[in-house]
């Protein structure tokens, strides 16, 4: 019964501690930074991962007989599965709070009319994985 509650123990510590939430990026970095990111390519990711299985000890490269590794090809597939899935099925929902300000441009026969205020309600958007 000792054992068990140790076992729980840990268990539950490594959850606790397993679960820190992502930095908050800041929202100029974002609009200066998003731009500039490459976006997902999964063949490049592929080539990352396999190159870092030497890292674990594990073989890389093609098979004595030269031969493409099965292992390098399970490894493309499921990153090129994985990358498709978060392409065409993630979705990104944003969420601007109350209070936001907000600024308007428009304008009618009198010429350009610009007004400042707030947002009053939860504003919901939605971005897609690149």
């Amino acid at each position: 019964m000792n054992n068990l509650k140790s076992i729980f123990n840990l268990i539950s510590a490594l959850l606790k501690t397993g679960l820190s939430p992502a930095p908050v990026v800041p929202p100029p970095l974002i609009l200066v930074g998003g731009p500039q990111r490459p976006g997902m390519n999964s063949r490049m990711i592929t080539t990352r991962i396999i190159a870092r299985k030497s890292e674990a000890g594990a073989p890389v490269g093609p098979l004595p007989s030269g031969a493409e590794s099965v292992d390098e090809k399970m490894e493309r597939i499921r990153i090129e599965e994985i990358i498709s899935s978060l392409i065409s099925e993630a979705r990104i929902t944003i969420v601007i709070p109350p209070g936001t300000p907000v600024t308007t441009v428009g304008g009618n026969a009198g010429g350009p009319v610009i007004s400042q205020g707030v947002t009053t309600n939860y504003t919901q958007g939605y971005g897609i994985i690149q």
